[in-house]
This record gives structure tokens, C-alpha cells and sequence, in this order.
């Protein structure tokens, strides 16, 4: 082809071309490359998380073995039954306890808020402090002093003391009860002043005031005076007293029985080192260069000794003590059931909290019925011969209700109550957080006006710039406390979970997780807003339908899937957050009760104990296995929304 057909033909011209490729091409591979990268990371990811996770369970199985072999499987038989009635007696005391609080009135506490403004005016006088006791110490020289120089130091001392009065007196005067740290202290505020000067004169004198003294000392009068005549304070302690009648006797018993398992424990811990290190060395000894080396290795492992246990006749006195068991436990039952019985009936308190706590023994006392049945079932038909199979580290992995590490006892990893710590903290979250950011999307693309759209979309989207740490840190600080001190309010008490009895709980994740999943939710739901055809609006409309009217009835169906879309997104969202739900919900391994429990979660264990942890460990298989089902759990989630989306398009 000529020059001259080339130049008035411009499609012909030859097109630049890099190794071949020309920018069609490199603009299709760039992108069909990024898929193909975060395909293969995903892969990555999934194996690694695998690969890690894969000896877990069999490991584990092998320590519940070791675990049901050494008799320690026999002995948390009794100990179970044993906490489980200790927490009864427990609550009883709470029920006294939160009574007297109650019966005293302000001064109960009038000690605690002493203590707290002594501690607050020591902060801010800490200069003045150091300085009166670095006076003070010379005092201990003047004996060999001349007379000057001792009234050199006299004056000295008396001069710090008159510093340190003066600061403390003007920084008393600005502390308030709302600076108190425990906002459930009861305080009459015509004792301000009183506290105030009280502190002054701790932090001065270096000890509790006379006045504080006067007001302890009566307040101890009449609690004794209560505690003895009042017949629900004498009713709580007559049962407290029957219901530890035989917790000694059990306690004693299973004491010696955990010293013979943990003998038989060690020796088994022994064996399988021994065997493991002797196979080791064999290995070792097979693939030796040198004869000479191979002696050496060789004569090394047989100084090993691999004889197995004789559990049999280790755990013989477990099984001896079989029928001693059963007596003691049926003892502690009946002490329970019998102290149960006695307690005050709820119209003779008159505290919310001795209340609540009384309700808690009553609901309580059927779980230790079943406890007892349970436990008295399987301790009577215990076999330490008995295989623990790999279903059975399976489910009590997924299904079991302890995660206790490093423990001088027995390890357990059961993933019930981090998971549902995360849950509930993500519910919380979501309950909060729809109503807004749904409601705030709707308003913001159908009802309000432009400079109102200007103003809402870049505050609410703002929102994801606030680094996690920040609230979590606003949480505890602010959040916690203000929480705490307005869920004392007698007004909540008839909501479960109420009294609020803590600052980190999961209502207080809860509520900071829907503060980051709202920017989330509002973005996904306004872009499913969008893709309804205007159409269905004018037709609406025009058939004499009010907006308001239009939006709930048209608009909001029509988008349904990619609402709920946004919200699983927003879900997932918020389960895989880390520093809030580590610092602010509380860190308590166990299944909470209510959303106003602390509680742990997924996140929060990983980011917590992963660097303490040796590699190759049971602790560390756990915790990945703890890895593995976060990220199936956030990428299910992901994929169900990522489908709804999908469909929803399709009917577009």
C-alpha cells in the first residue's frame, strides 16, 4: 500500500505496538491481570489459612485423650457441679450485698467517693506532693543537726505543707461527682463540700480523715444492726450458711483427686515427649553420614525411656473414689435446693439490683439441677479407656462454650462464646444502624433538596475517615461512661440486661460498630435507590401519590434485595472490625446473657494472643482455625449479597 493511500485512509495507519501488544490489548491484560491477582490471593489466602489450621484438630484430639486418660476428664465432673453451685452462693451474697447498699442509703458509699476525690486531688497536686515529701525526709537527719540548721528544715517543711495546702484547696474546688470514675456511686450532693474538704485533708495528712473515719464507723454499726434484726438480711444469711455448709468437703475431695491427675498427666506429658524425641533421633540416625554418627544418635535414643503409663493402676483411686463422690455431690444439691427454698421472697427487697440477682439464683438453680444430673451421669459411667474420637474435638471445638489457654491444667478451645460475642456485637450494631442509614438514604435521594444533599452525603460518608482506634478509644473514654452512669436509671430496669452493671460491654461495641457500618449501608442503599426507574416515581406521582407515599410503597419495594444487599454487606463489615470490639467490649470469655454483657469475639482473640503465642502450637492451630471460620463466615456474607445484587440487575 502507497504512502499516499495511507495518508488519506487514517483507519490503515500501522498501529503502535508495545512487545506486541497494542493499548487494546494492554488495557485488557491490566485489568484481566488484577482478577487473576486477587483470584490467586484469595487461593493464598484460603491455603495458608488451611495449612496452618490442618493439624489442629488431630493434635487436639490427642491432648482431650491425654486429657480422659490422666483421670483430669473425671475430676472436672465434680468441679463442674461444684462451680456450678459456688455461683448460687455467690449471687446470694450479691442479693445481701446490693440490699444493704439499699437499706444504708448515701453514706454506704461515702468512703468510695473519698477515696475517689482523695485519688482525683493527688493527680492534680502531684508536684506540691513530691516537693512536701522531699521536706519531710530531712526530719529524719535533725537529731544531728545544730539548732539553726533544724529550724531551717522545721521551716522548710512548714512551707511545702502551706504550698501544698493552697494547691490542694483551689484544686479541690473544681473536682465535681461527675468526675467520679464508678459512676454507681449514690452521693447526696449537699456533701460536695464535705468531700472536698476531706480530700484536703487526706492528701495532706496522708491518711483518712476523722470525719470519713465517723461516717465508716457508722455506716459499719448499721450494717451489723441490719445484718441481725432485719429478717431478709437474716434470711440471706441463714441461707448463705446452708448452702456452704458442705462446699468444704467437696472441695477438699476434689483437691486430692487433682493431685492423682496431675501425676498421671505428667508422667503422659513425659511419655510422648520422650517417644517424640526418640523418634527424632531414629530419623536422625537413618539418614547420618558417618557410622560413627550414627552410633551416637543411636545410643542417645535408647537412653530414652518410651514405656507407656500404666493408667489402669494410675487412676485406680479415681475409681475407688467413685461412691465418695456421689455422696458429696448429692450433699451439695440438697444444701443447695434446701438454701434456695429460704431465701426472701422479691417483695422484701427493695433494691433493683438484689431483685434482678434474686432471679438470676431462680433460673440459676435449674441449670445446676441438670448440671448435677448430667455431670453425676457421666462421672458414675467414666472410663479412661475410652477412645475420644475426632468428632468429638470436631464438635467441641465448634459447638464447645470454653476457650481457656495456658492453663497448668487442661486447654480448651471451643469457639461458641467468641462467635457469639461477634454476633451479638454486630446485631447490636445492625439494629442501630439500619433504621439511620436506610432512613438517611432514602431522605437524602428522594425527599430533600439539593443543598440539603450537599450537606447530609459527605458528613455521613465522612464517617468511614475516623481511624477505628479513635472510637474505640471514644468508647472507653466517653461512650462506657456515659452509658454506665444513664443504665443505672430504675426507669430501664424493666429491659433485660438493665442495670447496666460496666462500661465495656457489647451494647458499647454495638453502638460504635453502627457508627461504621451506617457510611457503608447509606452508600449501598442510595446506589440501590438509584436504580429504580424515574419512571416508577413520575407514574406514581402522577396517579396522585404524595412522595412520602411513593417512597414506601414504590420505591423502597422495588429496591428491597439491594437494601437488604447493603445491610449483609454492612454486617460483614462490621464482624471483621478489630480494635473496637478488642478494647471496648470488656475481653470476658464466656456466653453472654443479655446485650449488656462484656463479652470477646473472633477478632478481638486473634488480635490479642496470636503474638504470644508459639508457632507450630495447639494454641496457635487454634487460633487459626478461629481465622478460618472468620473468613468463611465474612466471605459468606459477602457472596449472599454480591448474589442478591446479581438478580436484582438482572430484573433491572
Amino acid at each position: 500500500m502507497s504512502e499516499k493511500t495511507m495518508k488519506e485512509n487514517p483507519m490503515r495507519r500501522k498501529k503502535s505496538r508495545f512487545f506486541g501488544l497494542n493499548k487494546q490489548d494492554i488495557i485488557k491484560y491490566y485489568f484481566g491481570g488484577n482478577a487473576a491477582a486477587a483470584i490467586i490471593a484469595l487461593v493464598l489466602i484460603c491455603w495458608f489459612l488451611l495449612s496452618q489450621a490442618f493439624f489442629f484438630f488431630p493434635n487436639y484430639r490427642n491432648s482431650l485423650q491425654l486429657y480422659r486418660e490422666s483421670g483430669q476428664e473425671y475430676v472436672d465432673f465434680s468441679d463442674d457441679r461444684l462451680q456450678a453451685q459456688v455461683k448460687i452462693s455467690s449471687l446470694m451474697s450479691q442479693v445481701s450485698g446490693y440490699e444493704l447498699r439499699e437499706r444504708i442509703g448515701v453514706d454506704a458509699d461515702s468512703y468510695a467517693i473519698y477515696v475517689n476525690f482523695r485519688g482525683l486531688l493527688a493527680k492534680k497536686v502531684k508536684f506540691e506532693l513530691k516537693d512536701y515529701a522531699r521536706a519531710r525526709e530531712k526530719e529524719g537527719i535533725m537529731e544531728f543537726l545544730g539548732e539553726e540548721e533544724q529550724n531551717q528544715i522545721r521551716q522548710s517543711i512548714e512551707a511545702a505543707k502551706q504550698s501544698l495546702e493552697n494547691a490542694a484547696k483551689t484544686a479541690a474546688a473544681a473536682i465535681e461527682f461527675s468526675d467520679i470514675e464508678d459512676k454507681s456511686l449514690q452521693y447526696a450532693p449537699e456533701k460536695l463540700e464535705f468531700f472536698r474538704q476531706a480530700a484536703v485533708e487526706g492528701v495532706i495528712l496522708g491518711e483518712t480523715p476523722e470525719s470519713v473515719k465517723a461516717i465508716q464507723a457508722a455506716v459499719d454499726t448499721k450494717k451489723q444492726k441490719l445484718l441481725g434484726e432485719l429478717p431478709v438480711f437474716v434470711k440471706l444469711a441463714e441461707a448463705q450458711d446452708v448452702i456452704q455448709a458442705p462446699q468444704a468437703a467437696f472441695r477438699d475431695f476434689i483437691t486430692q483427686q487433682r493431685k492423682y491427675a496431675l501425676e498421671t498427666k505428667a508422667r503422659g506429658v513425659a511419655f510422648k515427649s520422650a517417644a517424640e524425641e526418640k523418634a527424632s533421633l531414629d530419623e536422625r540416625a537413618k539418614s547420618a553420614t558417618s557410622e560413627e554418627e550414627k552410633k551416637r544418635l543411636a545410643i542417645k535414643s535408647v537412653r530414652y525411656l518410651t514405656q507407656e503409663p500404666d493408667y489402669a493402676k494410675l487412676n485406680a483411686p479415681l475409681y475407688e473414689s467413685k461412691a465418695q463422690q456421689a455422696a458429696l455431690a448429692v450433699d451439695l444439691l440438697v444444701a443447695t435446693e434446701k438454701s434456695v427454698s429460704m431465701l426472701p421472697d422479691p417483695s422484701e427487697l427493695t433494691s433493683v439490683g438484689a431483685k434482678k440477682r434474686l432471679g438470676d439464683i431462680k433460673k440459676g438453680f435449674e441449670e445446676v439441677e441438670e448440671i448435677f444430673a448430667d455431670k453425676g451421669n457421666e462421672a458414675s459411667t467414666w472410663d479412661h479407656t475410652k477412645h475420644y474420637s475426632m468428632s468429638e474435638a470436631v464438635v467441641g471445638f465448634f459447638f464447645g462454650t470454653k476457650w481457656v489457654t495456658n492453663s497448668s491444667w487442661q486447654d480448651f478451645y471451643g469457639v461458641v462464646p467468641l462467635f457469639l460475642g461477634s454476633f451479638g456485637a454486630a446485631l447490636v450494631a445492625v439494629i442501630l444502624a439500619v433504621p439511620f442509614a436506610v432512613g438517611g438514604a432514602i431522605y437524602v435521594n428522594r425527599l430533600s433538596s439539593p443543598m440539603e444533599q450537599q450537606v447530609i452525603k459527605p458528613v455521613i460518608e465522612f464517617i468511614q475517615a475516623i481511624p477505628s482506634v479513635v472510637l474505640a478509644f471514644f468508647g472507653v473514654i466517653v461512650l462506657g461512661s456515659f452509658l454506665f452512669k444513664y443504665g443505672q436509671n430504675p426507669a430501664l430496669a424493666w429491659i433485660p440486661g438493665f442495670p447496666i452493671e460496666g462500661k465495656l460491654t457489647m451494647l458499647n461495641a454495638g453502638v460504635l460498630l453502627a457508627l461504621m457500618a451506617v457510611p457503608t449501608i447509606f452508600t449501598l442503599a442510595e446506589d440501590a435507590l438509584n436504580n429504580v426507574p424515574k419512571s416508577y416515581q413520575e407514574a406514581s406521582l402522577a396517579l396522585g401519590a404524595t412522595k412520602l407515599q411513593t417512597v414506601l410503597k414504590v420505591i423502597l419495594p422495588s429496591c428491597f434485595s439491594g437494601v437488604i444487599a447493603a445491610v449483609l454487606l454492612g454486617f460483614g463489615r462490621i464482624v471483621g472490625e478489630t480494635m473496637v470490639v478488642l478494647l471496648v467490649m470488656g475481653g470476658r470469655i464466656a456466653i453472654p446473657t443479655s446485650f449488656t454483657d462484656p463479652a470477646h469475639s473472633m477478632t478481638g482473640i486473634l488480635a490479642q494472643e496470636i503474638g504470644e503465642v508459639d508457632k507450630g502450637s495447639l494454641h496457635w492451630g487454634a487460633l487459626f482455625m478461629v481465622g478460618l471460620v472468620l473468613f468463611t463466615v465474612s466471605l459468606s456474607l459477602n457472596w449472599l449479597a454480591q448474589t442478591i445484587l446479581r438478580r436484582l440487575a438482572k430484573h433491572k
